[in-house]
């Protein structure tokens, strides 16, 4: 008896320890800061099978431990996703911790000079490092002042991943570039009676719906959408219904969630008609960074071959055989910034990165023009 009973407790210690060893916090030194970050690897987790990477992003003052617990990790178990959930710098005014989003108030934006677009983009090449991750299907979320940084990454920063999910945070308003540059596959979610960012008025950015007419107007969607109204099964006071905009194409699809009676909260079965986490997730698994029109080059041996890579002085630019026309090569660098630009005519090109004066980074090398639309990784060494 007490031999079972002293292998029933160590089964439950070595399960326990099992679970939670789960979850792990990590920090990473990026642009002079310790940056914290919490990652979720199921225990389904295989390398030989590559994951999805889901990053998502707490809202104002909240935290990565507290805002892990949105149920991710759930589905994570069973739809192979690596999970990360990276923890915000503390405001120095403020004194709570708020992402670099472009939302301000009164002329002040919190954190204006932290790079979190760049940490962000920082975590994706970790987890591609760590773990077998599907570079084709990266994903982007927050809630409220992390829907704000998402809304901000979809605009600004947008060429590795495949589709963005923002909950009860729009477009900030002190961003003043909006011009994405692309289609970007988008799912919005925002209550009526949000008394924190207004679902009109806000305060911070822009309305609801007029975010909505944005990505729709980017995307060139039918202003005409697909509706569909949840059965009210909850006794929550809350209705929810859904829009779907799209031309006919995956990389247009806009989805907004319209949660009428909703505070600013996340919502959860059963005590509400939706989990929003779960919603999000039917959206993102329809996407990758092809649907999203941003192929990552699959066959460079018999498309596009790019070397050396790693690279430090000059990279070859291949073209397939018979390519005559003008391409245009566009370089963007981990923060989605554009670099260079440069018009390529024939098979065979080579570009100069040391005489551009690109710093040791990775880099994305894509090709557009004639036909051609593809884009790849390169690593600069110095």
């Amino acid at each position: 008896m007490r031999k079972a009973l002293l292998l029933f407790i160590l089964a439950i210690v070595f399960f326990c320890s099992e679970t939670q060893a789960l979850w792990t916090n990590k920090t990473m030194m990026f642009g002079g800061i310790s940056r914290s970050y919490r990652v979720y690897q199921s225990v389904n987790y295989n390398a030989s099978v590559p994951a999805s990477l889901i990053i998502a992003l707490h809202g104002l003052g909240d935290d990565m431990n507290n805002f892990s617990g949105i149920g991710l990790n759930y589905i994570a178990d069973t739809a192979n996703i690596i999970c990360i959930f990276p923890q915000a710098i503390v405001d120095p005014l403020l004194g709570s911790s708020a992402w670099n989003s472009g939302a301000g108030y009164m002329g002040y934006t919190l954190n204006a000079g932290i790079n979190d677009i760049g940490f962000i983009n920082a975590l994706i090449d970790t987890a591609i490092a760590k773990y077998a991750i599907d570079i084709h299907r990266v994903y982007l979320c927050g809630f409220s002042m992390g829907g704000f940084m998402t809304e901000r990454m979809a605009l600004q920063s947008n060429t590795r991943i495949a589709a963005f999910g923002s909950m009860s945070g729009t477009i900030g308003n002190m961003l003043t570039n909006l011009n994405p540059g692309r289609h970007v596959p988008i799912i919005h979610f925002h209550g009526t009676s949000d008394s924190t960012v207004y679902y009109s008025g806000n305060l911070y950015g822009m309305d609801a719906e007029a975010l909505i007419s944005f990505w729709v107007g980017n995307n060139a969607c039918d202003t005409t959408p697909v509706t569909f109204s949840f059965p009210n099964t909850a006794n929550d006071s809350i209705t929810v219904e859904r829009y779907q905009y799209s031309s006919g194409t995956l990389e247009s699809e806009v989805w907004f969630y319209k949660m009428i009676g909703a505070s600013h909260t996340l919502l959860f079965q059963p005590t509400n008609d939706i989990t929003e986490v779960m919603e999000m997730w039917q959206f993102f698994r329809r996407h990758t960074l092809a649907t999203a029109g941003i192929p990552v080059q699959a066959n460079p041996e018999t498309d596009v071959q790019i070397y050396p890579n790693p690279a430090s002085t000059f990279v070859n630019v291949n073209l397939p055989e018979g390519s005559n026309e003008h391409f245009t090569l566009d370089i963007y660098n981990v923060q989605g910034v554009k670099v260079s630009s440069e018009q390529m005519t024939g098979t065979s090109n080579i570009i100069n990165v040391s005489d551009q004066g690109f710093a040791s980074g990775m880099y994305f090398f894509r090709i557009s023009g004639n036909g051609m639309n593809c884009a790849q990784k390169v690593l600069i060494k110095k």
